[in-house]
């Protein structure tokens, strides 16, 4: 925006001096003329007065021949002619010395007018050299930022990876990677089937399902507390940064995230483990744009999130 109202301030300077240029040349060739003018006049004075002296002196010197006879008419006559003559060239001389100071000067404002503009061309490269440290800050923390998200979608994904899922009895694997979280689904429904006694699972309130995903929580806390801390902070991440376009890192950190993945995490965000830190951020950056909303137990449970964190 700055480099704009430079350019158009240059624009406006140079039509301007273009028009004082023009006005201060059509002066000068003015007073140039009437420097030259007046000059010729003071030295024909001069000169005129030169040739009236000498012949004076050569008259009166012929035409008296005794000694110190009509000098005072001589004397009387170069003050009454010769002098007048030579104290208005001095005036024209004056004049002449005004007229070139007059000229001097319609130069140096000529110049000023210059010098002005070439500090608007100097503030012009100025912030053009701004805007490029401006876009290389911004280019060098684009990479800073990607650098540490991309990091953190690893450490993310090696964290699933390196889940495994065992038998309270004995070293047996039951499910492994993103495998674990239908395996935690599944006992999240059980669990809800269990207090809810004879009602369908479609019925449960959502103070039952959060009672029921506080119990797979605690049984299964080494693992789901550092899954759910990690993808906390990598959203929490891009929302502190101060990039442009935040939802398009948003969008490629909720790709990582599986069906089931994303209904454990709408339980824990209700739950007291991410109600007051990580609710707030699914809701602003529409994290369960694209989640299986036929996973939930109950279609009503989906109200008690704002309509922002479903991209509506």
């Amino acid at each position: 925006m700055d480099e704009i109202n430079f350019e158009q301030e240059i624009k406006d300077t140079s039509e301007r001096i273009q028009t004082r240029q023009k006005e201060i040349e059509t002066e000068l060739i003015t007073l140039e003329t009437k420097i030259k003018r007046y000059t010729n006049w003071a030295w024909g004075f001069v000169w005129t007065g030169i040739v009236l002296s000498v012949f004076s002196i050569f008259y009166y010197t012929c035409t008296n021949t005794e000694e110190g006879f009509g000098l005072h008419l001589l004397g009387d006559f170069l003050g009454g002619s010769v002098a007048s003559l030579w104290a208005l060239a001095g005036l024209f001389l004056i004049y002449v010395a005004f007229l070139g100071q007059k000229q001097q000067l319609l130069n140096q404002q000529l110049e000023i007018m210059y010098s002005q503009l070439e500090v608007k061309y100097t503030r012009l490269e100025l912030a053009g050299q701004k805007r490029e440290m401006i876009l290389q800050n911004e280019t060098l923390l684009n990479q800073k930022f990607e650098n540490t998200f991309f990091q953190l979608l690893t450490l993310f994904n090696s964290i699933i990876n390196s889940l495994d899922l065992r038998k309270r009895h004995g070293n047996t694997i039951i499910a492994t990677g993103r495998d674990v979280f239908d395996t935690f689904n599944t006992s999240f429904i059980q669990k809800v089937r269990n207090l809810i006694g004879y009602r369908g699972v479609n019925e449960s309130k959502i103070e039952e399902a959060i009672r029921a995903y506080n119990e797979v929580y605690d049984e299964n806390k080494a693992d789901l507390s550092h899954y759910f801390r990690t993808i906390y902070h990598i959203f929490k991440f891009i929302d502190d940064s101060k990039i442009e376009n935040k939802k398009r890192y948003v969008s490629i950190a909720r790709a990582q995230l599986s069906s089931y993945e994303q209904i454990l995490l709408f339980y824990n965000c209700l739950h007291i483990n991410g109600n007051e830190k990580f609710k707030p951020l699914i809701e602003k950056y529409a994290i369960f744009k694209n989640i299986d909303t036929s996973l939930l137990l109950n279609q009503e449970h989906l109200e008690k999130y704002k309509k922002g964190a479903y991209g509506k």
